[in-house]
């Protein structure tokens, strides 16, 4: 019998990530991922000065106001509401700002900008000298900036693969924007901080006891949804402050013990989406499931780049209702027709889907971003779906053009709607696998700035949208 060598154990998850979150600090980036985390900046920069007149946003302000060195949407001599706050303040405002009008990025923890963007102008403002130019350590905290951007959306979709993925978490109950963004703010901030491996490990482990979010506000239009990019930005970086100051979180968080982080968020499915279905219960026939894969929060780091699937919004709507939208105006250009030529739509929904993005009817124009009908009943009338297109949600021609869209419940339709359009010249269907927007369309460079200028139009004068833009754009390396 020959004798086995040492078996050397792997160290905990925790450590291994935060070993690679560290190292982002000094890690070049590729051209296209600096490129796409300008994009990612600058679109989350929109979002936030668009949002922050919103209800959420005025709701957030007046609860975390303590002053501070933090602009609100914005950073150093770029703002838009001259008010500022302390950082960890700062970041819950301009997070739940960014998400108020559903226009943010998308298809990471899944807001990532919304979390992560928060976090690194807080600590880009907190971080300046007097004189307003950043410590002299190497990089620099300016010059951290997006590699700090990609290891936060990195890391928190990485979370979120290790849970299941995006169906399986959320027909959980859980909204992944909170349970998984505040591991992407905390490794966010833990690159722009300086930290090494074991604090970052710490930041993580820390971060994991604030991990929480539902998805109760479908059923009614709550606020709560606007609220998760703020309570994970905030907490996130609480966390890496706290590791900085030499606090230890569980490094054994990601591993199989008592009260471990996949032990008690990787249940079963359950609520809504299982309720009646003939199709196994949870997304693709999970049912009870309790399926997680920690391993994939370090597999191919540095070599596999989940960042690289986020998404760019073109429309201001729940981003499960995009491709059916896609599939309507596929329909439309393919077949050369007008709005006016639709008689009726009818929209083959999955279980999974039908309660996130078929809701009641809306209250207010926050719920109407959630609904695919309503999306559709504005195509119907002409509109772009703009943030602003969604206060009409209640006028008489959608009203009008609602009554004549019909969702069903389909457990064939698989996992993207599909669409069927009805005109006097006959009846055309498709399905889109893959929005606009997304990794297989993305927006170019140009569009995101267009983007940016809209949202911002009547916040910023011409001059200051310029200023903003090359702020983001003279972030990336040459």
């Amino acid at each position: 019998m020959t004798a086995a060598g040492p078996t050397l154990a792997l160290p905990p998850l925790a450590v291994r990530l935060g070993e690679w979150v560290a190292g982002m600090a000094s890690r070049p980036l590729s051209p296209g991922l600096a490129r796409k985390a300008s994009d990612h900046l600058l679109d989350t920069l929109g979002a936030m000065v668009a949002g922050q007149d919103e209800p959420p946003a005025r709701a957030a302000r007046a609860v975390f106001r303590r002053p501070g060195p933090v602009p609100l949407a914005g950073v150093g001599g770029l703002w838009h509401n001259h008010a500022t706050l302390d950082p960890l303040d700062a970041a819950f405002v301009n997070a739940v700002a960014a998400h108020c009008l559903e226009i943010d990025d998308t298809e990471g923890c899944d807001h990532s900008g919304a979390v992560v963007v928060p976090v690194l102008l807080s600590l880009l403002s907190s971080m300046e000298t007097p004189a307003g130019e950043v410590p002299d350590d190497g990089a620099g905290p300016g010059g951290r900036l997006l590699p700090a951007l990609v290891a936060g959306y990195e890391v928190g979709r990485r979370v979120q693969l290790a849970l299941g993925g995006y169906d399986r978490h959320n027909a959980r109950g859980w909204h992944s924007t909170a349970t998984c963004g505040v591991f992407a703010a905390a490794a966010a901030a833990s690159v722009m901080l300086g930290l090494d491996g074991g604090q970052s490990a710490s930041a993580l482990g820390i971060a994991a006891s604030s991990s929480a979010g539902g998805w109760a506000f479908s059923a009614d239009g709550s606020m709560t949804k606007q609220f998760h990019p703020g309570q994970a930005a905030r907490a996130g970086l609480e966390a890496a402050l706290l590791a900085q100051a030499g606090a230890n979180g569980p490094w054994q968080v990601f591993e199989p013990v008592w009260g471990g982080f996949f032990a008690t968020h990787g249940g079963s499915p359950g609520g809504p989406h299982d309720a009646g279905g003939s199709d196994g219960g949870g997304p693709d026939g999970a049912g009870g499931s309790d399926e997680v894969e920690p391993g994939l929060l370090v597999e191919g780091l540095g070599s596999i780049w989940h960042f690289g699937n986020s998404a760019i919004k073109p429309y201001a709507s729940c981003r499960s209702a995009h491709t059916a939208i896609d599939a309507f105006l596929g329909i439309l250009a393919a077949e050369a027709l007008d709005p006016a030529d639709v008689r009726a739509v009818r929209v083959h929904v999955s279980g999974f889907l039908q309660p996130m993005i078929c809701p009641p009817a809306p209250s207010d124009a926050a719920q109407a971003r959630m609904s695919l009908p309503v999306s559709l009943a504005l195509l119907m009338e002409g509109k772009e779906l703009m943030p602003e297109d969604f206060r009409h949600f209640e006028g008489p021609g959608v009203l009008e053009q609602l009554a004549r869209i019909e969702v069903v419940r389909d457990p064939e339709s698989g996992r993207e709607p599909l669409v069927e359009v009805f005109t006097d010249s006959g009846t055309f269907a498709s399905r889109v696998d893959h929005a606009r927007g997304g990794s297989r369309h993305p927006l170019s460079p140009a569009e995101v700035e267009e983007k940016f200028r809209r949202l911002t139009a009547g916040h910023l004068g011409t001059a200051q949208q310029a200023e903003w833009i090359a702020f983001a754009r003279e972030l990336i390396q040459p």
